[in-house]
């Protein structure tokens, strides 16, 4: 029998392991793909909720958040507010606010951007990436969530390329949401209930990547003298005014600029509201970042001792939609 999209990941694994875990709640009576109507995006949210997932409602068909999240990251909706939303939106996309909260990491692969070739790059390094649930996107990529290690996970833009991760201050666009292709995302069936722990060399390269030597002079020069084509404007700009705010540039100074190169650079250019969520993303996560390190240099600091905050050059972020 067909499972529904708000039931989560199948139980047990196509080897036929069993799940230990109790299964999801279903939705209600008369919401699932049998009832009087399609099961919609935010019916799912109820059991998410009951998981322990903090939920977001999304713009239908969208990514972007219909509502201000970032109390979402440290508070779950209740049970009056999912009610609210359903009503009040019913045809939004639903999301997951991934990081310590909802006890997930997430790794988003992109193959239109060689994630699937960066994936098993990864894998043959340094070994199989463990069995856990799996959404296939509605845009044809790949997320495997991951259960979070109880420290702060950073998020990361190109990881590698075509691999981002969500973590702490991030959210991914989660099942039975709709993509603006039309197709839906969907939990891959057969596969694990549960998520596997993140695997330690994973949260080694999230480490190493937020250390990693910031791009040469003449890569930026190159960037800013030829621009952007679609497909690769969000990216580069978050990376822009990540460098910009590292280098202490007022923000408002940030985005004038960069609507500025967005008009005369990108082709075609992002409209201005999209560049002006980009630039208050990256403030706002490196903000995070930076508290985030000052927690771990604390910390690790002896007791009694003053811990200074290391240099660990720009910090690379994401743009203010999840993924």
């Amino acid at each position: 029998m067909a499972r529904t999209a708000a039931e989560g990941p199948d139980r047990g694994s196509a080897s036929g392991e069993r799940s230990t875990t109790a299964r999801l709640p279903a939705p209600p009576r008369g919401q699932g793909p049998t009832g009087s109507r399609a099961l919609r995006p935010l019916d799912a949210a109820f059991a998410y909720l009951a998981r322990g997932w903090s939920v977001i409602p999304l713009r239908p068909r969208d990514k972007r958040p219909l509502l201000p999240w970032e109390p979402f990251q440290h508070r779950a909706a209740t049970v009056a507010e999912l009610t609210a939303w359903r009503a009040r939106w019913p045809e939004a996309n639903l999301g997951v606010v991934t990081g310590a909260i909802s006890g997930l990491v997430v790794l988003d692969v992109d193959p239109a951007k060689g994630g699937l070739s960066s994936l098993a790059a990864v894998e043959a390094t340094f070994g199989p990436l463990p069995a856990t649930v799996r959404v296939r996107t509605g845009g044809g990529g790949l997320h495997l969530w991951f259960r979070h290690p109880g420290h702060p996970v950073a998020c990361a833009v190109a990881l590698r390329p075509g691999l981002d991760v969500r973590g702490d201050g991030g959210y991914v666009v989660a099942p039975p949401s709709i993509h603006p292709s039309g197709r839906p995302y969907i939990f891959e069936p057969g596969g694990p209930r549960e998520p596997a722990p993140l695997p330690g060399w994973l949260a080694q390269l999230l480490h190493e990547g937020r250390v990693r030597a910031p791009h040469p002079r003449s890569w930026w020069r190159r960037l800013l003298r030829e621009g952007l084509v679609e497909g690769e404007r969000n990216t580069r700009l978050a990376q822009l005014a990540g460098l910009l705010l590292h280098h202490r540039v007022d923000p408002g100074i940030v985005l004038e600029l960069l609507q500025g190169w967005n008009l005369g650079r990108c082709r075609p250019p992002l409209p201005p509201e999209e560049v002006a969520r980009i630039v208050a993303s990256i403030r706002r996560t490196r903000e995070r970042a930076e508290r985030i390190r000052a927690e771990e240099t604390a910390a690790a600091a002896p007791a009694g001792s003053a811990a200074g905050d290391p240099a660990t050059g720009p910090a690379v972020a994401s743009p203010a939609h999840g993924v």
